[in-house]
């Protein structure tokens, strides 16, 4: 498959995903059993700073994951710069802001790094902190996670202010069906 046919094919994926996640699980199922490769390399296309991967991290999606993960994906694989995002996020980043503790657990049990800095130099635990999802920053502490690496207020309680505030992309709020 050429470069521009993966393209295609992560642009529809990213689509399904927003649409119909369950036929999405479904057809990655069967890709992963036929052609793990390809798997790879549409989760890890970069469309307007974005992959698969991290949407489906941001959404919540842990069978995409898994699937991804078995297909080869790095776990430390870094977003481009979509707008209102900060450029370099792994999907590490996703899931701390979102606080999705269970997705926390399957990207560091397959060996994400625990302290990746964004451009700005923020952490996950920092993004955790922001989005005041002390579950997830107690939780990424537990796993060893450097607490040192964010500003103060990121890990107060009641800090408020988002780093993803800005997220304008949001076609992917959480998984909808029971694909998780």
């Amino acid at each position: 498959m050429t470069e521009d046919e993966t393209h295609e094919k992560a642009v529809a994926y990213l689509a399904l995903l927003k649409k119909d996640e369950d036929m999405l699980v479904k057809e990655v199922k069967k890709m992963v059993k036929s052609n793990k490769e390809l798997v790879r390399n549409v989760f890890s296309a970069q469309i307007d700073g974005w992959t698969l991967f991290h949407a489906s991290a941001l959404r919540g999606c842990r069978k995409l994951l898994k699937y991804a993960i078995k297909s080869g994906v790095d776990v430390n694989l870094r977003m481009g710069e979509p707008e209102g995002v900060p450029g370099g996020c792994t999907a590490l980043h996703m899931a701390a802001h979102r606080g999705d503790i269970s997705v926390i657990e399957i990207l560091t049990s397959s060996r994400a790094d625990l302290d990746p800095r964004d451009k700005d130099g923020k952490t996950p635990v920092c993004y955790a902190g922001r989005a005041q999802n002390t579950l997830a920053v107690r939780t990424l502490r537990k796993l060893g996670a450097d607490m040192s690496s964010c500003d103060n207020g990121a890990l107060k309680e009641g800090s408020g202010r988002s780093l993803l505030n800005n997220f304008r992309f949001l076609p992917f709020p959480g998984c909808a069906g029971s694909g998780r």
